[in-house]
């Protein structure tokens, strides 16, 4: 996952995951430079759910994701091979 911001660019990827009063935390993949970790409350949970299932941008992508794994990976592919 990109992570862009005012203040940094990242790639975040996903490490442990750990639940603690009530929050989810995810935590980055120990190989990453920049140690992260992100707090998910339920109210989180619910107002990201609440924005994506009201929101048809969401739903498109959704429904056409299968088309947009392959093209992404077909894209990722030929950028490797050409390096």
């Amino acid at each position: 996952m990109k992570v862009r911001s005012k203040l940094a660019d990242i790639d975040f990827l996903f490490g442990k995951f750990q639940y603690k009063k009530d929050h989810l935390i995810v935590h980055s993949d120990p190989g990453q430079s920049m140690e992260s970790k992100v707090y998910v409350s339920p109210d989180d949970i619910v107002a990201a759910l609440g924005c994506a299932l009201t929101n048809p941008m969401v739903w498109v992508y959704f429904l056409g994701f299968p088309f947009f794994l392959v093209r992404y990976r077909r894209r990722h592919r030929r950028k490797r091979q050409t390096k």
